[in-house]
């Protein structure tokens, strides 16, 4: 009798931030800082002079002009916010984004992602009628041209669900690594040579720390007419909760992904949009000092687990930890539930983020939390492991 391997068995992320305390949470991956003052303020005010009705499905005029702004001092691309069809849309968050290119590209094709991967990219194409395809990156995080171009092709010649599309996620959710000039460009020749669309996450952009800058893939020769780029103020403003991202790219791409958006969701929240677009770019240094505090509660953590015998992938940015667990613990899964019951403590386990069993002794560690709490949780772990 034929064996049948079993699926493998992925930890749910917010079922496992349920079995947590706040003070335990390292789990989910949105920032739990305070909302800036002059935001929540600005939102008071919009919603109180009643402007809480219909949008454009594209999005407030008045952010996207921020954001178009935004793009062209970080990223070094001029986006215009008034072309036709639209260069820049707002998006119900990231994840709403991704959901347009979904239903408008992915149907009944498939998007390669590389592992370990964001969940997301994955459920969001497999929830609208696409597949992800998976390329393990080494031990190293890091791949090949030519091993990258052998999949692709092999992936783009099939009848069913063919390769339409590879997923770029830098820095990376889980991993943290920061993509190297060298490896965008590697991705961008086999995106050219095989007619694919390229997808570049770029939520994270704002954490890089390491001696790899943050290069947007859309810069690259060639790559403008075939990048969509998602982006998110989840992160940078402690809004998770408000649904605000945006897309930018090519206005023949681009216009898919609004007309999808328009039947979805119809709008983003249009009081929110209001308020973030009079604080977005108001505040140069704004962005500099984000990337400060999170170098400074990266060194503090990844230090103090390191004392414990962690051992902390140097990724390059600071929303995430990418660790392998102290020697003498193989599985991810089990060590988070030991710390869970001992310590009142949970991260995510790296099965959460892979097929293969590479990453099963491996966790990432969200450090976007207060001080406070990032000290309390390490010292629980230090007690649980003594």
């Amino acid at each position: 009798m034929q064996d049948v391997k079993k699926k493998k068995v992925k930890p749910d992320i917010r079922a496992i931030t349920r079995l947590v305390p706040p003070s335990g949470n390292l789990v989910q991956g949105q920032s739990e800082l305070p909302i800036d003052p002059t935001l929540a303020k600005e939102a008071y005010d919009v919603i109180a002079a009643s402007q809480n009705h219909y949008g454009g499905s594209e999005g407030d005029a008045d952010l996207r002009r921020a954001v178009a702004e935004k793009i062209a001092r970080y990223n070094g691309i001029g986006i215009d916010p008034d072309a036709t069809p639209f260069q820049l849309m707002v998006t119900t968050g990231g994840t709403g984004a991704l959901i347009g290119i979904a239903q408008a590209y992915l149907q009944g094709a498939s998007a390669l992602v590389f592992e370990p991967y964001y969940p997301y990219h994955r459920r969001i194409l497999e929830e609208f009628g696409g597949r992800t395809e998976t390329f393990e990156l080494d031990e190293k995080l890091t791949f090949s041209k030519d091993g990258l171009l052998a999949k692709c092709r092999e992936l783009r010649s099939r009848n069913d669900y063919p390769l339409k599309a590879i997923i770029v996620c830098t820095p990376a959710n889980p991993s943290g690594k920061v993509m190297t000039r060298d490896e965008l460009s590697a991705i961008s020749e086999v995106c050219k040579e095989l007619d694919l669309l390229c997808i570049s996450d770029e939520v994270y952009e704002h954490y890089v720390s390491g001696d790899n800058p943050h290069v947007p893939i859309a810069s690259l020769p060639g790559m403008w007419d075939r990048t969509i780029t998602v982006n998110s103020f989840s992160k940078s403003w402690n809004i998770s909760g408000w649904r605000l991202g945006y897309a930018y790219g090519k206005g023949e791409l681009l216009a898919k992904v609004n007309n999808a958006a328009n039947v979805i969701y119809v709008c983003p929240a249009t009081p929110l949009q209001s308020a973030l677009s009079k604080v977005l770019m108001a505040d140069p240094g704004y962005y500099g000092e984000l990337l400060q505090k999170f170098e400074r509660k990266r060194l503090m953590v990844s230090d103090a687990l390191a004392e414990l015998g962690f051992e902390i992938y140097p990724s390059g940015s600071s929303f995430y930890l990418w660790a392998k667990i102290p020697e003498g613990y193989s599985d991810a899964l089990t060590f988070n539930e030991m710390l869970m019951e001992k310590a009142g403590v949970g991260a995510v386990p790296g099965s959460a983020f892979a097929d293969s069993d590479r990453w099963d002794s491996h966790m990432r560690i969200c450090i976007a939390r207060e001080d406070s709490v990032l000290e309390g949780a390490v010292e629980k772990i230090r007690i649980a492991l003594s």
